[in-house]
């Protein structure tokens, strides 16, 4: 027993998992991503990679009587999902396919021929199931582009269902190209307000075109993103010049020895000596940037914060902004070209930023009809320091943090009793939907990027079965977990993103 008959996994996902498992070995880190994926423990993940493998030994170790004895009679239908599945739930070739199907499959074989036609007509099927979609309920996108062989792909998805309502392979990511790519969504019934971007601005000015009055905001993970890489820079440059200083000034120890015991090394000495004390000064001018690059980078995480860690003040978009430029101002102190650089990207994108906490501002205005702006002030606080406490790896009870937070718990239950829990979901919901940033399209990024670094690039035919499948599967975790992205959006439940497609199963062996 492989461990395989505990989980919620079904058959065909099982066989998927062995498949994935065989294909990935030499890998590095595959074996992590497909226990993670799977949610298989990595004791389980070894058993099914020994049985497997057991099991083609055995298979190929025998006569071909022996084997005609053992043939299978695979359903076509089964066949088919099969291959389309392994086209699309794996980065693999149409090559890989081709072999992997006789080891799922033993006494099975298709051709490379056969395989790509039933792929083209899957990708058809995908298309039409595509532009039956309706996206009249997506208002809030986040837009971004990568690449494939030098050739952009243009992608939008729903900050509020994780729904791909856009996946375009163009010649360019200008703003003609996005502005037809919004256009296609429009005519689904795509109607946006608020759209979440990076600088790129192609995206900026075809957003304008198709739809003027939406909201376009910048996207924060870019600006942390942007800062953590330089601080990479300033901390490394810190350290190489201590590590510099400190190798010299050893090197004078040895050579003032060496000069008591009557060796002549005095006009050593001083060569040494000089840059000595050139490192020195490098090393104190380095340690100094990074001491005011943190200074900058505090401030830069606290202005993308709601609510003062102490004084319980809610941030508005004004105060947002006055941060931000703070940090940029320090930034340009730093006589460096990547701060520089920083600086002014920061500059560029405060504004944009700034829009998510006006909102918030907002919608937490709205609560004091029924709360105090105090009793709002004070439950925001009380939802970052729960969320600050949850971060660290151990909780102390004589933490200052956990007995204020613990103090400021037993305040509002005081004052709002029952009261208190309603009002902390829905601060949290307003939380959850600030549409500040764009993980939702980073994540699908990191989904994608794999097939475009395994396939020597990829067509629009590809991307719309791709599309389909990325839409209908099942989430394995997160907020959405057991849903699809096409179930949030139309409220319909779907069981098999391959019969959605028109390929229903039906008896896998006879």
């Amino acid at each position: 027993m492989t461990g395989l008959h505990n989980t919620d996994l079904t058959t065909s996902q099982k066989i998927e998992f062995s498949a994935k498992i065989l294909a990935s070995q030499g890998s590095h880190g595959a074996k992590t991503q497909l226990s993670q994926e799977y949610e298989v423990s990595r004791p389980t993940l070894y058993r099914v990679q020994e049985n497997t493998t057991d099991i083609l030994f055995q298979h190929y170790s025998q006569t071909q009587e022996q084997l005609k004895a053992r043939r299978i009679t695979v359903n076509q239908e089964q066949l088919e999902r099969t291959i389309i599945a392994l086209s699309i739930m794996t980065p693999g070739s149409i090559r890989a396919i081709e072999d992997l199907i006789p080891v799922i499959y033993p006494g099975v074989t298709r051709s490379f021929g056969s395989i790509q036609s039933l792929l083209i007509e899957a990708q058809q099927k995908a298309k039409q199931f595509n532009n039956t979609v309706d996206f009249s309920s997506i208002k809030v996108a986040a837009l971004d582009e990568m690449y494939s062989q030098s050739s952009p792909v243009l992608a939008g998805v729903d900050l509020d269902s994780g729904f791909l309502h856009s996946l375009e392979l163009c010649e360019s990511r200008s703003t003609e190209d996005w502005e037809a790519v919004i256009k296609q969504a429009q005519l689904q019934g795509l109607n946006l307000e608020i759209v979440v971007k990076d600088a790129a601005p192609g995206i900026a000015c075809g957003v304008k075109q198709v739809f003027p009055d939406a909201q376009q905001r910048d996207d924060c993970f870019h600006v942390l993103y942007d800062m953590n890489k330089v601080r990479r820079k300033i901390k490394s440059h810190a350290y190489h010049a201590i590590e510099t200083e400190y190798s010299l000034q050893k090197k004078l120890v040895i050579l003032e020895k060496q000069m008591q015991t009557g060796k002549d090394k005095v006009s050593e000495f001083k060569e040494m000596y000089k840059l000595y004390i050139k490192a020195q000064e490098t090393a104190l001018k380095k340690i100094e940037q990074f001491d005011r690059f943190e200074v900058a980078a505090k401030l830069i995480i606290e202005s993308l914060q709601y609510v003062h860690p102490k004084t319980g003040e809610l941030y508005s978009g004004s105060r947002v902004e006055m941060m931000m430029r703070a940090a940029a101002n320090t930034l340009k102190t730093i006589q460096q070209y990547h701060c520089q650089k920083l600086a002014t990207y920061i500059e560029n994108r405060v504004t944009g930023i700034a829009y998510a906490a006006h909102a918030l501002d907002i919608e937490l205005a709205i609560l004091t009809p029924q709360y105090s702006r105090i009793q709002v002030s004070r439950s925001c606080l009380l939802l970052r320091l729960l969320d600050e406490l949850k971060k660290q790896k151990s909780i102390r009870p004589y933490q200052k943090k956990y007995q204020f937070c613990q103090a400021l718990f037993h305040n509002l239950q005081q004052e709002l009793g029952e009261k208190l829990d309603e009002l902390l979901d829905r601060i949290k919901g307003l939380l959850e939907k600030r549409y500040r940033a764009s993980s939702a399209i980073e994540g699908f990024n990191s989904v994608l990027r794999p097939y475009l670094y395994v396939r020597k690039g990829v067509n629009q035919s590809f991307l719309e079965l791709f599309k389909a499948w990325y839409n209908l599967k099942t989430r394995r975790q997160g907020r959405y977990k057991g849903t699809s992205a096409h179930e949030c959006i139309s409220g319909q439940k779907v069981d098999d993103w391959l019969s959605m497609i028109g390929y229903p199963p039906s008896n896998i062996l006879h």
